[in-house]
């Protein structure tokens, strides 16, 4: 009797202690988890940075008919961006730069596909089309600040892709950035740049 009442004990005391083991490894699952999803797995806005500004071309075009004459310049813009995440972001196409002068949009550019890696870079180079005509109302301030030295932009760009975590967890992901940039106009350099980010899921 008191052999089977020690078995039975012993093996109480082996399940008590799987059932401690099982709680204490969900536990530390559950933690690493949380850990991971606070730092690896937590999404970071990609930050850019526009490089170089240059001029590719100049297209003047005139109407006869209504003695108009049109005048598009395509400024070839080299932007680079951050990819702050411990995951890789491949941008789709439909990616696209919008560019704006006191509020109104004056040119655009398509972002080419591509994958910025984990924690890395890519240099983007964008062709933008400005189109002269569609500064008409803005024809004055745009003088003003060409004889001042530096012309004002905002650029908006969207970005669709996915995020991929450990090479085979997939999320789809837009990155957008909001910028104002100053452009000095004797050398087009950039003079100063102030953006916001946000990446939605």
């Amino acid at each position: 009797m008191k052999e089977s009442g020690g078995l039975e004990q012993r093996r109480r005391r082996r399940r008590w202690l799987c059932c401690v083991l099982c709680i204490l490894v969900l536990v530390l699952l559950v933690v690493t988890a949380v850990v991971l999803a606070l730092t690896v797995f937590k999404i970071r806005e990609p930050t850019g940075e526009l490089v170089s500004v240059t001029v590719s071309g100049v297209s003047p075009r005139v109407d006869l008919p209504a003695l108009r004459v049109e005048l598009n310049v395509t400024l070839d813009l080299a932007v680079r961006v951050h990819n702050r995440n411990y995951a890789a972001f491949a941008h789709a196409p439909g990616g696209r730069t919008n560019l704006l002068y006191r509020g109104a949009q004056v040119g655009e550019a398509d972002v080419a596909p591509g994958r910025i890696p984990a924690r890395g870079s890519e240099l983007l180079q964008l062709a933008l089309a400005v189109e002269v005509e569609r500064i008409a109302a803005e024809l004055g301030s745009l003088l003003s600040d060409v004889v001042a030295g530096a012309v004002a932009f905002d650029t908006l760009t969207r970005l669709p892709g996915r995020v991929t975590f450990l090479g085979f967890i997939n999320r789809h992901a837009v990155a957008t950035s909001d910028c104002h940039v100053v452009i000095g106009v004797s050398d087009l350099s950039v003079r100063s740049q102030d953006c916001t980010y946000k990446t939605n899921l």
